[in-house]
């Protein structure tokens, strides 16, 4: 299977030409997520921005293809759009998108890495238990999303499960159609049998940011992320699991912009 590549390139007026971003969307959607929001705001600041849509998403998805892909498929994914780039890149992976770019660091070079919302080091196990213990309806509907497509799961839920209650509908309506079933093997790679075995070197420019009201993402875990690495931590107040898309974005947005202005 072959990868999807958007960009949007850096804005001419922009003062100065800044490291170029790749970002890795996470589970159930695919790249133009990241296209309403953080590409021209990362763009208008000098960075060429792309983002890939992994194997077995978005507009020639193939559902049983796709359940034959495992985590290892998709860092070849980031392989393969940093090869199309042409350059190395800052990776900005979210949620399951935070997992890939923690394995390709294992056996990969790259400029800096920003999890984001990301699934911890241990897997999708505390995932599971804070939404299982705080949502478990939302839990159900996406179990029910897995075994019966994308429709088993209401705009309401899924408004629930991504943004905050203070943002307008029509930013999840954007979206609406990207939204798909997983790899069922990635899903079992992400919660035992594949999850990141090696700590980011030293010294590697890592950031871990997220939110305290993530549905999906308890802040424990993005501690736990954190203290793996040995990598900053920022926690927004009140930012859901689907920042790009929530009222908050732009918050989060400029957070990433900092640290990367401090870091890299």
């Amino acid at each position: 299977m072959s990868i999807d590549l958007i960009a949007v390139k850096a804005s001419k007026q922009s003062a100065a030409k800044r490291p170029p971003l790749l970002f890795i969307h996470g589970s159930f959607c695919s790249a133009p997520i990241w296209r309403h929001r953080f590409m021209p705001f990362f763009a208008a600041h000098g960075h060429d921005c792309y983002a890939v849509t992994l194997s077995g998403h978005g507009e020639n998805a193939d559902n049983w293809a796709l359940h034959f892909l495992g985590l290892n498929d998709y860092v070849k994914n980031i392989c393969e759009a940093i090869e199309k780039i042409g350059e190395p890149c800052v990776l900005i992976g979210h949620s399951l998108g935070g997992m890939i770019v923690q394995k390709y660091i294992e056996d990969h070079s790259c400029l800096g890495a920003v999890l984001l919302n990301s699934l911890p080091p241990s897997g999708a196990l505390s995932s599971i238990m804070h939404m299982m213990n705080n949502s478990p309806d939302l839990f159900m509907s996406l179990n029910q999303m897995m075994m019966f497509g994308p429709e088993a799961m209401n705009f309401d839920m899924l408004k629930r499960l991504l943004v905050s209650d203070d943002t307008h509908p029509a930013s999840l309506a954007e979206v609406h159609n990207l939204f798909q079933v997983e790899s069922l093997r990635v899903l079992n790679d992400v919660t035992l049998f594949d999850i990141p075995r090696k700590r980011a070197k030293e010294g590697f420019p890592i950031a871990v940011i997220g939110g305290d009201n993530d549905t999906m993402i308890p802040v424990s875990a993005l501690h736990e992320t954190a203290i793996f690495h040995g990598a900053d931590l920022e926690i927004i107040p009140g930012a859901p699991h689907a920042v790009m898309l929530d009222k908050r974005w732009k918050m989060v947005a400029e957070r990433i912009r900092s640290w990367m202005l401090r870091s890299l």
